[in-house]
């Protein structure tokens, strides 16, 4: 069977795949290897780890490999009967920012149910979340046993090469002109840690939009000697 289309509150993902994700290969590895996967994965990282295109990617590996599979934003889990909307036929279940979950009653009493249900219907759930399974933030006893029953697998934050050459990417999606010297210009004089990376690529890509120009050494060097601050204008992609 095909994937399926959500409707109503759940939006469409965007195409990414195995082949462009970037680091963490043993996460990858076990994701790929679908016969082997146990009924119930969690998978979770910090910001900027790479779990939104994670969940593209194993949704279209699923979906290619000619499983019905259904993607679901967690935010809407204690909001709607996800479990009366849900394909039939359906043998994967991946739900997004399980995180935003935990500590809210109504929220965790809705996670547990639909993981009985998908136990009990043999349905796959992979869940994908900011913060361990054991994490304190997980007030309900019962569920945190069922998020600690399956497969754990931790995203570990891109450094060095990776890392950069995933910034490259951001820029080419937002469509941000770049000089070639600037990423030389970052290997020497910059952190190349994904989370730092990222911020700074935040800052001078606004920069570069309200100027309306390439993005240089020169501009790159001005945003580095200014004191970080809180700029989101632009596509927030985890790659």
């Amino acid at each position: 069977m095909s994937q399926q289309q959500a409707t109503l509150p759940f939006g469409q993902q965007k195409a990414q795949n195995f082949e462009q994700y970037r680091g963490n290969d043993a996460v990858v590895e076990a994701l790929q290897q679908i016969q082997s996967l146990p009924q119930f994965i969690y998978v979770w990282g910090g910001v900027y780890s790479g779990k939104t295109h994670l969940i593209n990617a194993f949704e279209h590996h699923l979906s290619q490999s000619g499983f019905c599979c259904f993607t679901v934003d967690a935010n809407y889990l204690p909001q709607v009967d996800l479990i009366q909307m849900l394909p039939e036929g359906l043998e994967y279940l991946l739900l997004e920012d399980v995180h935003k979950l935990a500590g809210d009653a109504k929220a965790e009493v809705a996670l547990f149910n639909l993981f009985n249900f998908c136990k009990a219907r043999r349905i796959t759930l992979a869940v994908f979340a900011s913060i361990h399974s054991k994490s304190n933030i997980w007030k309900l006893p019962d569920l945190v046993s069922r998020l600690n029953s399956g497969l754990t697998l931790k995203l570990n934050i891109l450094q060095g090469q990776e890392a950069l050459s995933c910034i490259v990417r951001q820029f080419e999606v937002n469509g941000i002109p770049l000089d070639s010297a600037v990423i030389q210009y970052l290997q020497t004089h910059h952190s190349s840690n994904y989370n730092e990376l990222y911020g700074l690529f935040l800052q001078v890509s606004a920069e570069s939009l309200k100027l309306k120009r390439k993005v240089t050494v020169p501009l790159l060097k001005q945003i580095m000697h200014q004191k970080p601050g809180a700029v989101d204008v632009l596509k927030n992609t985890e790659l």
